[in-house]
């Protein structure tokens, strides 16, 4: 075969018997499925052999002098992990697993706070216990003077910062927004942090000086990819029902044990006890109730910024160094946030929940 002005190409499938060893059953690369391709080039590098990596990828090249100037054959097999194909399905199994605990944290809330309707007035009690839940339409105007007003943050254009300008613009386009979210500068060089408000049809995201300057463009690239997730998904919305579902429970409880304490106020309240620590408890229940929906949310952030860069290695560099500057320590590797029972009271995962999910979602 003679190759022309450009590069003549053969490709060839090969199966996994083909990098055994001499023995049966003995592999050459263990995991990892082959591909074989030739190619005649004009130039080829340095090094006979290269060895690149990409994820959970290997590719290796070989270039032979062809016996024509300036001709080689270049010998390329491509190993790809046998799990590689699992990826896709973990990460909708991720995410279908996180809008699944989203639903049963709003179903929850939804319930405890019927059942203390039903302790104030019944049938109908409950009914205007919910009724009253329904969060009211977000009227809250995302302009220059608010977003200054709350954070003191100016807004940035894109002649003053093309480059972050760039990332938003191609995060945004594989998230399907159709527009992009107004960036602010929180003038505050000591910290590090972001902040992403309103929905897919009016949004912005606030970044802080020191998070500007501490971040590399691939981090901050994976910071904007999870204030632009948080957007798409709709996330402020969905925290603001389940912020309306909490005050409701607050106040039908206390008109609950009011209530009760009146009823019985001769008699005890032996027996409505059951009822009573029920009402005394349910505060707390829905409070922790937001705190879950709220950490499955950053959850599900994290994996769609993922989906959105495919970088997870500035991910979770961008989560360390966010790790180090608010606690002053690396994040830890290990899964002792699972027995830590303080998790439960914040509003975020830990930064190894986050990490480990991230790798897991990864390779």
């Amino acid at each position: 075969m003679k190759a022309h002005e450009g590069t003549g190409m053969i490709h060839a499938g090969v199966s996994p018997m083909a990098l055994r060893g001499d023995r049966p059953g003995q592999d050459v690369v263990a995991g990892l499925t082959p591909g074989l391709s030739f190619a005649l080039v004009r130039h080829a590098p340095r090094e006979m052999l290269r060895v690149l990596r990409r994820g959970p990828a290997v590719t290796v090249e070989i270039h032979w002098p062809s016996g024509e100037a300036g001709l080689f054959l270049r010998c390329r097999i491509e190993l790809s992990s046998r799990d590689s194909w699992r990826l896709p399905h973990r990460r909708h199994a991720h995410q279908a697993a996180n809008h699944q605990s989203s639903q049963l944290a709003i179903l929850a809330m939804t319930f405890l706070l019927a059942v203390c309707g039903w302790s104030v007035g019944g049938a109908e009690g409950m009914q205007r216990a919910l009724l009253g839940s329904t969060p009211r339409p977000d009227e809250t105007v995302i302009s220059r003077e608010n977003v200054y007003r709350w954070f003191g943050a100016r807004l940035l254009s894109p002649a003053e910062v093309p480059d972050l300008f760039a990332i938003l613009t191609k995060v945004c386009s594989r998230a399907g927004l159709a527009r992009l979210p107004d960036l602010y500068c929180l003038p505050a060089p000591r910290d590090m942090n972001a902040y992403a408000l309103g929905g897919p049809e009016r949004s912005a995201i606030v970044l802080t000086e020191g998070l500007l300057r501490g971040m590399t463009r691939d981090e901050i690239a994976g910071i904007l990819a999870h204030e632009v997730a948080h957007i798409r998904n709709n996330d402020a919305w969905t925290m603001g029902w389940a912020t309306a579902l909490r005050r409701a429970i607050d106040w039908t409880s206390l008109a609950g044990l009011a209530l009760l304490r009146t009823s019985h106020h001769h008699g005890g309240m032996t027996s409505s006890r059951p009822l009573a620590m029920l009402l005394s408890a349910a505060p707390t229940l829905g409070q922790l109730l937001g705190l879950a929906l709220s950490r499955v949310r950053e959850l599900d952030a994290d994996a769609t910024a993922l989906e959105l860069t495919g970088d997870s290695r500035a991910l979770i560099a961008a989560l360390d160094k966010l790790e180090r500057h608010h606690t002053g320590s690396a994040s830890s590797r290990t899964s002792a946030f699972v027995h830590d029972p303080t998790r439960l009271l914040r509003s975020h995962p830990a930064t190894s929940e986050r990490v480990g999910t991230l790798l897991n979602l990864a390779y």
